[in-house]
Parts: structure tokens; C-alpha cells; sequence
């Protein structure tokens, strides 16, 4: 695996703001911010001026009907969720089409998309979260009906929100089109011993060195697939061979440019399709919809803790070790801190968070929960660093953060169960700033002063 290489930099190129396939800038699992009330739920008979555009771009030319307006049977009826707000789903659907369903029709015609495509759309504001801690975007069923989640907090000028939305899109897609004609049988056989049910503990910097695209991708060949195809798609030619060239190993690199030829060869066989075409076309939808990724201060961007702060206009810091390359020291944390919950049948969940309490007080919170049921109890453990601002023997970091206190369920979790390696990590001097992955990603960073390769990356959020 590539070390990733940091640095102090004097002019900035936005972020590109990050979160699950988790993920997710889906909806979060851990936030408890209440939602507007602006929800679609009325009378389906009434049409308006959304319903006759949806039918004039999706039902009439391809036979495709999207429904918004609230109806549960068409969604699990055992998970919560909410309807999506109206003025949502026309930005939802336009990317859907310009992104999706254009770039096919160009290549292989509107009748391959008449043919293959889900004849059902549904939309669901929330996401759904699952009993094992992760969180569904999109299903589909059948071949015939594919459902969409997490529409409320979808931001079509936010290249990321874009790629995430389109990712579980193809990837459904691509199902469908493998219940029509079945992949190769030489790809299940590339990395056939790694495949596990666990996958979603699987940090991401792992499982491209395993030879995966990403954590979900190690769930089944099936899943391999769709995810090596999504990933390709969205990701475009130039980013996803930054991935292959700085995030894998000799043996992996070697593994994904086997599946990526099946994937290729499966597209021009089964559909006569020229996947890099197809790929061209998908980045450029994807760079005309959110050029600058929303951006529109150019390329230098504030100081990172000029909008990360108490009052400002991001207070907290979020990891996710499924969709994010962290450093080798925090997927070693974590993972000894979650082999010690594993001994009392327990499991530490792989995201969490720091957030601003004051200018001067940093919140890290940790969730945990019990794996010896099925129904899961989670607790939150909260540990409250003080922020000093004076340097440190006149080190290049800026701050330090000292001991922290503790709330009772972080007491327990460090002091019954030992788990002491993630809060540990961030006690002592340390600087911030934005930073990149030589995969071309951008996010907000903290680095340990006397150890700046031991980085540790977040996506900001309100």
C-alpha cells in the first residue's frame, strides 16, 4: 500500500466533501438533527407540473414510472423511513437521466435501455439502516423495480453526492443486466478465498489491498461485480487508475486489472457495449452537472479551521473507515481496539466523529454495540478534549489537546474493556489542514505534530 503523502500547502483546491457506500453524505446513522417538515405525501391522482416532466422523460420514452408520492407497501414496511421532499426529486431524476440513462442510449440505443432497464423507480427520503450497522442506498428487485434512498440530503452541485447516487445505480443496474446474462465464471475464481460475510469490518485501505474496489466488493462475486462496474463508471478513466496506481499492492493491483478486463469484455459481449466509451461519457454528465463540485470560490479555499469550529460553518469531523484510505495508524487502532470488544461480544463501529463543543473543547465520539443478538444495542461513548492553541516546543503544530474526560459509556469502554488505542491517538500536539490522497481526493485533515504519516482524514459536516 502507497504511503500517503502529506503537506502544508499555501494555495488549496477545494475538498471534495466525503462521506459512506457507505458511504454515505448520506443520511448519517448517529445524527439526530430533525428534518424539515417539507414532505410529499398526497393524493396520488393529482398531477402537477413534476409528474407530467417525469412521465414526458422517463415513462414515455422508456416505460419507466418513478413514483415519490408516499405509498409504504412499496418500501420495507419492518424499517423507518420517510417520504422524499418534491423539491428533491426532480434534481434526483434529472441526474438519473443525463448520467444513466443518456450515456447508454448513445452507445447502444433507446431499446436497450426499453428492454433492460427497472420499469419502477421509487424514492424514499431516508436511508435504511440495517441491524449490522450498515446502511442501504438502493435495491432492486426483480429486475423490475428499483428503490432509492437517502433523496432529502442529495446536493446535485456536489460531485461526490452525484458519484455516491450513481454508484448505486449502476450497481443495481448492473445486477439486472447479469440476471439477463451472466458474468463470466472466470472472475468469481480472481480472489476467491477473500470473500467474506463480514466485509462492512473490512476497512477500505484493506480491501484494495486484497485485491477489491471497495469493503462492499468482498461480500460475494456478485457484489464484486457490480461494484468493480459502478466503480469504474463513476469514478472515471483518470481517478480510478490513481486508485490502482497508489492504494493496491504489487499482487491486488494485479487482481483488479483481472476483473476490470472481465468487466470490460462482459460489456462488449453480452450488449456490445465499449465500456471505456461508456465510462467517457458517464465523467463528462458527471463534470457537467458539478464542474467545480458546487465550488464557486475557485481554487483556494479557507483555511481549514476558518470553517471548522465552533459557530462556523462546519462543526464536526466525520471518518468512515469504509469509503475513506486512512493511515495505517488508525486502521491498526481501530483494529486492536476492536479485537478487545470482541472478547466481551462486542464491536466498534468504524465510523466516528470529533465535533466543536466550544472554541476551545473537541468532542470525539466513538459508538459500540453488542454482537451476541440479533437486535443490536448500541451505546455512544464520548471523551471531551481541551484545545490549546500556543504551539508546542516550537513544533510546526499549532495546537494540543490534552487528556480527555470521559462520559460513562467511554469510561466503561476504556476501563472495563481496555479499548484505549482510537482516543489515545488523539491526546498530544497536532496541527490541521486540508490534505489529498495521490488518488486525487481531498479531505480535512489532522496530523500528529511528530508523526504527520500518521494521519488521520474526515469529511466535514454542519
Amino acid at each position: 500500500m502507497t504511503d500517503f503523502m502529506y503537506m502544508r500547502y499555501t494555495k488549496f483546491i477545494l475538498p471534495m466533501i466525503v462521506a459512506l457506500l457507505t458511504a454515505v453524505s448520506c443520511n448519517d446513522p448517529y445524527n439526530d438533527q430533525l428534518r424539515e417538515p417539507e414532505l410529499v405525501d398526497g393524493d396520488p391522482s393529482d398531477k402537477t407540473a413534476l409528474d407530467h416532466w417525469l412521465f414526458d422523460t422517463f415513462t414515455g420514452p422508456y416505460n419507466i414510472e418513478v413514483k415519490y408520492k408516499w405509498d409504504a407497501s412499496e418500501s420495507d414496511i419492518y424499517k423507518t423511513l420517510v417520504p422524499p421532499r418534491e423539491n428533491k426529486v426532480q434534481e434526483v431524476m434529472d441526474v438519473v437521466d443525463q448520467v444513466w440513462i443518456e450515456p447508454f442510449v448513445d452507445i447502444a440505443g433507446a431499446n436497450f435501455i426499453k428492454k433492460l432497464c427497472p420499469k419502477q423507480f421509487v424514492l424514499v427520503g431516508s436511508a435504511r439502516y440495517n441491524f449490522d450497522g450498515t446502511i442501504t442506498l438502493g435495491t432492486a428487485e426483480g429486475g423490475r423495480k428499483v428503490v432509492l434512498y437517502v433523496i432529502n440530503d442529495f446536493v446535485k452541485t456536489d460531485a461526490f453526492e452525484v458519484k455516491q447516487m450513481m454508484h448505486t445505480i449502476e450497481h443495481e443496474f448492473t445486477h439486472i443486466l447479469n440476471q439477463n446474462v451472466s458474468f463470466q465464471p472466470e472472475f468469481k475464481v480472481v480472489t476467491p478465498g477473500a470473500y467474506t460475510a463480514a466485509w462492512n469490518t473490512v476497512p477500505l485501505a484493506d480491501a484494495r489491498a486484497a485485491g477489491f474496489i471497495t469493503s462492499y466488493a468482498m461480500a460475494s462475486p456478485d457484489e464484486d461485480f457490480a461494484e468493480m462496474t459502478s466503480m469504474m463508471l463513476i469514478e472515471g478513466r483518470d481517478a480510478y487508475e490513481n486508485i490502482l496506481s497508489c492504494e493496491t499492492t504489487a499482487a491486488s493491483y494485479e487482481a483488479l486489472r483481472r476483473k476490470e478486463k472481465l468487466v470490460v469484455e462482459y460489456f462488449q459481449k453480452a450488449f456490445k457495449i465499449d465500456f471505456y466509451e461508456l465510462q467517457t461519457k458517464v465523467q463528462a454528465a458527471i463534470t457537467a452537472i458539478a464542474p467545480d463540485n458546487g465550488n464557486p470560490g475557485g481554487e483556494q479555499p479557507p483555511a481549514l479551521l476558518d470553517v471548522w469550529g465552533y459557530g462556523k460553518q462546519y462543526g464536526t469531523f466525520t471518518v468512515d473507515l469504509m469509503t475513506m484510505i486512512e493511515s495505517a495508524e488508525i486502521t491498526n487502532r481501530y483494529a486492536v481496539d476492536n479485537d478487545i470488544l470482541h472478547r466481551y461480544n462486542l464491536a466498534l463501529d468504524y465510523n466516528f466523529r470529533l465535533t466543536f463543543l466550544e472554541a476551545n473543547q473537541i468532542m470525539l465520539t466513538l459508538y459500540y454495540y453488542t454482537t451476541d443478538s440479533e437486535v443490536r444495542e448500541y451505546k455512544t461513548a464520548n471523551f471531551v478534549y481541551e484545545l490549546h492553541e500556543d504551539p508546542v516546543d516550537d513544533a510546526i503544530g499549532e495546537y494540543s489537546l490534552g487528556q480527555p474526560a470521559m462520559d460513562d459509556a467511554a469510561r466503561e469502554l476504556v476501563e472495563k474493556y481496555g479499548a484505549v488505542w482510537i482516543p489515545g491517538y488523539f491526546v498530544g500536539p497536532c496541527f490541521f489542514d486540508w490534505a489529498t490522497t495521490c488518488s486525487g481526493y481531498r479531505y480535512a485533515a489532522l496530523y500528529p505534530v511528530y508523526a504527520p504519516n500518521s494521519y488521520c482524514l474526515g469529511v466535514l459536516k454542519p
